[in-house]
């Protein structure tokens, strides 16, 4: 998925300048972060570094990094036990998407689980008609694709054959021209001529995805050590910055651009 240019012209919002922030992306889409980082500040006030989570706690805890990108949500007392602060600042839902005349609105994920693993291929014992599933998914660099195999498949590969479709567009189109399709891919804005299935009852909506009702979604921390907070640091007011910059309203559409869902209302 080619980013937009916007994400070449700077968000302006207040910054501590005179700090830099390195910041450790666990997540493994560096690539994303940074262009995101490269529209919400200058570009000499920000490092985005790929990590291993182990790695990149160490280095938050040493006060090598100032910030950690995490797919991973930590309780009370995880928090407490690593002397870090998680904010939530984006969601990456997937959604399954079908042809409009497709008589079905709703799959279990047990039911879409089998139709991954290639146990089920046709519609007919999903409610359906007859006809073969012709499953189609974005690439694995995604947005969706993470959170499928972390939360359906139980961080299984996927055995069934499909079509792999560049971005989310595409699987939009396939689903919208033929019957028997089944895309899977990222939050997206779908075309009229698709729809997109429930899963467990419950609509792949904006409102459902974040209160946490739509269940295949990964979401994205960040987390920042409470070490230097009596300190008052530059470094860590610059950190807390950016947090308020990352979870601004008027940065929901960078992260959209990235195909995510701005999840800036949930902190721990």
């Amino acid at each position: 998925m080619k980013l937009p240019v916007i994400f070449c012209l700077p968000l302006l919002l207040p910054w501590t300048a005179a700090a830099k922030l390195i910041i450790a992306d666990t997540i493994g889409r560096e690539k994303i972060v940074r262009n995101l980082t490269l529209g919400l500040t200058p570009a000499r006030n920000v490092e985005v570094k790929a990590a291993k989570l182990v790695d990149a706690l160490r280095e938050l805890r040493q006060g090598k990094i100032q910030l950690l990108l995490s797919s991973y949500k930590l309780d009370r007392q995880q928090r407490k036990q690593l002397q870090v602060d998680c904010y939530r600042y984006a969601l990456d839902p997937t959604l399954f998407v079908v042809n409009s005349a497709n008589r079905l609105n709703d799959l279990t994920g047990a039911q879409l689980g089998e139709v991954l693993r290639g146990e089920t291929v046709t519609w007919q014992p999903l409610g359906g008609d007859a006809y073969a599933i012709h499953l189609a998914i974005a690439k694995d660099d995604q947005p969706g694709i993470k959170s499928l195999h972390r939360k359906l498949l139980k961080k299984a590969a996927i055995k069934a054959r499909y079509f792999e479709v560049s971005n989310a567009k595409g699987i939009s189109v396939l689903a919208s021209c033929q019957q028997g399709f089944l895309g899977v891919c990222g939050f997206i804005n779908l075309p009229l001529a698709a729809k997109a299935l429930a899963v467990n009852g419950t609509a792949p909506t904006i409102a459902n995805i974040r209160s946490g009702k739509y269940q295949p979604v990964l979401e994205y921390w960040i987390w920042i050590s409470v070490r230097d907070k009596a300190k008052n640091t530059l470094k860590h007011q610059a950190a807390l910055e950016f947090i308020r910059l990352l979870r601004d309203q008027k940065t929901a559409k960078f992260i959209e651009g990235c195909g995510l869902l701005a999840g800036r209302e949930d902190t721990q």
